[in-house]
């Protein structure tokens, strides 16, 4: 009985595959961003985002993305977005390098990975001088399987609604995200508007939001791992039953 809860205990250990966070650009975990933007939440428009597959230490399933706001610009707020889908792919497209022809940019492995209605907030935590905490997040309702051999990775937001809750709302903007406008850095975005909007023109630059992805390793990785440990030690028990037994005179 001690052997097989051995087993188990070494099989539930190699399945639950632990989450990882990542920070996109890497340098930026605890330094906060030379940069700010209220795109793509706060107003209705198409906008993509693009990450160097170099940031990414490995590959899974991505679970969840998070922002932080700007530590200048930034306060505690929340709203809703009515209506907004969020993809996620693999892109040949490069930093510095997407096309204003979005279609272009998107992989073949596109997947919708939130669509509906999404509260949006933030309690703006964290140092006085920043960064803030990533608290503005974003569970998605599909997870996407990211192998950062194959490409970047394409974040494509359609914002069909803009934010309702004052984000934004009278005077300046003091709900900004934090972001990074270096260029030659792992991000950079393009923007176009949605529908018959005339307001945002198409346009691309440098920056992009400093990001946190939350990723689960691919789940058939530590089943390999398991299949291997219950191998090794399932042998090692066979071991010492037939010692065992040599030792009674069977």
């Amino acid at each position: 009985m001690r052997q097989l809860r051995c087993l188990t205990l070494l099989w539930a250990c190699a399945v639950i595959a632990q989450a990882s966070t990542i920070v996109v650009p890497g340098s930026l975990g605890n330094v906060e961003g030379n940069s700010n933007n209220i795109w793509p939440f706060d107003i209705s428009l198409r906008y993509q985002q693009v990450y160097s597959a170099a940031q990414f230490a490995q590959g899974g399933m991505i679970t969840q993305i998070a922002f932080r706001p700007d530590t200048t610009f930034g306060q505690a707020y929340s709203g809703t977005i009515a209506d907004i889908e969020i993809d996620l792919s693999t892109t040949p497209a490069t930093p510095d390098g997407l096309s204003e022809t979005l279609a272009s940019n998107v992989g073949a492995d596109n997947v919708v990975v939130f669509h509906g209605s999404l509260g949006i907030a933030t309690s703006f935590s964290g140092p006085a001088g920043g960064p803030k905490a990533f608290d503005i997040v974003i569970n998605l309702t599909t997870p996407f399987l990211y192998n950062p051999s194959r490409g970047n990775l394409l974040l494509d937001v359609r914002n069909f609604s803009g934010a309702s809750g004052g984000i934004c709302a009278t005077g300046p903007c003091t709900a900004a995200l934090d972001a990074e406008m270096t260029s030659g850095d792992s991000v950079s975005r393009v923007w176009s508007p949605i529908g018959g909007a005339s307001f945002p023109l198409t346009g691309h630059d440098t920056a992009g939001l400093v990001t946190q992805f939350t990723i689960v390793p691919e789940p058939r990785t530590f089943g390999l791992l398991a299949i291997s440990m219950l191998f090794v030690v399932g042998r090692g028990f066979k071991s010492v039953v037939r010692r065992a037994a040599v030792g009674r005179g069977a």
